[in-house]
């Protein structure tokens, strides 16, 4: 065990959780606070909340040294809101969670100690699902991602894990534009360990997801994951080939035989409908992959800091003596690496 204390970062996005982060922060201070040698920061992002979430993480940082808060300009999704608070975290380990309980904070301490015994990545698993739509639909996402996948993903793989800094760091440094961080943490390979959870329901209010998010979540992970698709296109191009083969050597040897064929709707029809379908599907493939590399060649930044704040009693390296942190120089919170190279500078509280 190292003589000094560990230091961990824990990254919360928000989206209209103004309900739920006072619970949250409650309960984390409650759990972290009992965890040995252990110091400590809660970094909420305000991914473009429309509810009063930003004047909750204000009021949570007045009240919690340890709470800082950083706002995006309008809404750019969880997995950007993930990355900006990685990119600020600090710590030697980084927990993301959600902000709505679901993700049960009690379940820290045993991640942590799965950290400490040398483990770069816990990641936690769900074991069920609310409603039996979403476990459905969960079970085919994973299904089809695992198949076309070279990374395998556990059914209910969630967003709750803990990832080491060194992990981090190869994380952050992926030049990739587009991020499917579920997937992409499982492709680094560093050593990881799995943790079991039953989710309560939500502590209040109602979830943001919906088919239509759900469905774009999913083609972003098979597009970032795996170029198989485009194989499958190609696939599917041979076996149109070959059918369109058979059948005029099917018409050629009718002919040879003084057969007449009869002539009628139904055969041109399908043989139409069947083509156009191959055609579309990979018209289709192609279109998402191209649009991948259009978001990859356009490197705009994966979202826009409106304003932040730094945590008031900040975690700090434990070889150096508070004091010289305390009177060292400001701390800023940077904006996206392709973003302004402008640092939003405010200065620490001693």
């Amino acid at each position: 065990m190292s003589r000094y204390p560990h230091t961990l970062s824990v990254v919360v996005p928000c989206y209209n959780e103004a309900a739920n982060i006072p619970a949250l922060i409650s309960t984390l201070a409650k759990v972290l606070g009992e965890v040995e040698r252990l110091q400590y920061e809660i970094i909420l992002v305000d991914d473009g909340s429309t509810d009063d979430t930003f004047n909750a993480l204000k009021s949570l940082r007045d009240t919690n040294p340890r709470v800082s808060w950083i706002r995006f300009v309008r809404n750019f999704g969880k997995e950007a809101a993930l990355l900006a608070g990685m990119k600020s975290a600090r710590g030697d380990g980084v927990v993301t969670m959600d902000a709505d309980l679901q993700h049960p904070p009690e379940l820290l301490p045993e991640m942590i100690a799965k950290w400490k015994e040398g483990h770069d990545i816990v990641q936690t698993v769900r074991l069920g699902r609310p409603t039996v739509t979403s476990s459905l639909w969960g079970q085919c996402f994973y299904l089809l991602l695992n198949w076309m996948s070279d990374v395998p993903l556990a059914d209910g793989t969630a967003d709750y894990r803990l990832i080491s800094r060194r992990a981090l760091d190869v994380l952050l440094a992926l030049p990739e534009n587009m991020k499917f961080l579920r997937g992409m943490v499982a492709w680094l390979g560093f050593p990881s360990v799995s943790i079991t959870f039953t989710a309560p329901n939500r502590h209040a209010g109602k979830t943001t997801y919906n088919v239509r998010s759900l469905t774009g979540l999913a083609t972003d992970a098979i597009v970032t994951l795996t170029s198989k698709p485009l194989n499958l296109a190609l696939y599917i191009a041979g076996f149109t080939l070959l059918i369109a083969v058979l059948y005029g050597a099917f018409v050629l040897f009718a002919f040879s035989r003084g057969l007449v064929l009869v002539k009628g709707w139904t055969s041109t029809i399908l043989l139409i409908l069947f083509l156009g379908t191959a055609n579309l599907f990979c018209t289709g493939v192609l279109g998402l992959y191209l649009r991948a590399v259009l978001a990859e060649t356009r490197r705009r930044p994966n979202y826009v800091i409106s304003d932040c704040a730094p945590a008031s009693i900040p975690i700090r390296p434990w070889s150096i003596p508070a004091e010289q942190v305390a009177n060292s120089s400001p701390v800023g919170v940077a904006l996206d690496d392709q973003h302004s190279s402008s640092l939003v500078q405010q200065k620490e509280r001693k």
